[in-house]
């Protein structure tokens, strides 16, 4: 079953009308978790040195994603997943825009794969040195918060979903150093990854007080509603941030300029049919949902629904954010 899309009858198709037929709602402690996670940034240094971007990072409103994204979850789930996004956010701003800490594979791969093991406790955090030990202590800790709240098969789910992203990053960096733009279907299925929505969709569970059983979780079915789930997050994040990134010569990990690629067409008539994609995967992720929810327990009812609320809450919030301001030409990204 499809849901009509406001476009078929001419609706304009800009990024600040994506196409998602799911309710808007708003977690009623934002406000709260948004100035304690900046202060946990703040806490943990993990933009020390770069205030500029500590700044931007703040007026973005990372809180407020989580609470866009987890409008019904409690003060301390919603601020365990504030801490985390932002977290992901001063990453991205401290290594994947630096170009001496994120420009280089080489390097970057070692600091990722470090991470990966502080992350599942076979190296200490303080092992690591310079910048990257702020990030492995703030790390451990969220590693540690979601422990005490999580099963240990939940907890193995979202650290391998971390894993992925960090991996992700190298594959980034490759891209950046080489200059090179990748093919399409290489693409969808990194940009998945490197984009950290497994990781935040694998805390939907844990934040709600109730686990997915495990044949359902790693099932064919919710695979497949994740996977569409983190495709349409990533593209519409694509949308959002092209103008930016373009701006600021960083273009090549976006949607619109792989379809430029692959189709050897315009950006306008590439952002085009990035738009006619995501509406087809809007339709996909409907369909999949409804089949899902058909005959799902109660725990697979909850995290189906939450998806779409995802959707929705990264659309709200990205509409809002300074994040995707694009640069003024005589400006210089910080």
């Amino acid at each position: 079953m499809s849901v009509s899309n406001p476009r078929d009858t001419g609706t304009d198709g800009t990024s600040d009308e994506l196409w998602c037929p799911f309710p808007s709602l708003l977690n009623r402690h934002a406000e709260q978790a948004d100035r304690e996670s900046f202060a946990w940034m703040a806490q943990h240094r993990l933009l020390d040195g770069l205030p500029e971007r500590a700044e931007r990072l703040r007026r973005q409103r990372s809180g407020a994603l989580a609470a866009r994204t987890n409008p019904e979850v409690g003060a301390e789930m919603l601020r365990l997943l504030a801490d985390w996004y932002v977290w992901l956010f001063a990453f991205d701003d401290g290594y994947g825009e630096d170009p001496e800490r994120g420009g280089l594979p080489g390097p970057l791969a070692r600091t990722t794969a470090l991470l990966a093991r502080v992350l599942d406790a076979d190296l200490p955090p303080t092992e690591l040195t310079g910048t990257a030990r702020a990030y492995a202590v703030a790390l451990r800790e969220i590693r540690d918060r979601i422990r005490g709240h999580a099963s240990p098969s939940q907890l193995v789910r979202w650290e391998r979903t971390v894993c992925d992203y960090l991996s992700a990053q190298v594959w980034e960096a490759a891209n950046r150093e080489a200059a090179a733009v990748p093919g399409l279907a290489e693409y969808v299925a990194m940009r998945r990854h490197a984009g950290a929505t497994y990781t935040c969709l694998a805390l939907i569970d844990i934040v709600g007080d109730y686990e997915l059983p495990p044949a359902q979780a790693d099932g064919p079915a919710l695979r497949r509603l994740a996977d569409i789930t983190a495709n349409l997050v990533s593209w519409d994040n694509d949308l959002y941030s092209h103008a930016k990134e373009s701006a600021g010569g960083q273009g090549r990990h976006n949607l619109v300029e792989v379809l430029a690629r692959h189709h050897r067409c315009s950006p306008s008539a590439a952002r085009d049919r990035a738009l006619a994609l995501r509406d087809r995967e809007m339709n996909d992720f409907i369909e999949a949902r409804e089949a899902v929810s058909a005959d799902a327990t109660a725990p697979t009812a909850a995290y189906a629904r939450s998806l779409g609320l995802w959707l929705r809450g990264h659309i709200d919030w990205s509409r809002g954010s300074s994040r995707f301001d694009t640069p003024s030409p005589a400006g210089s990204r910080p």
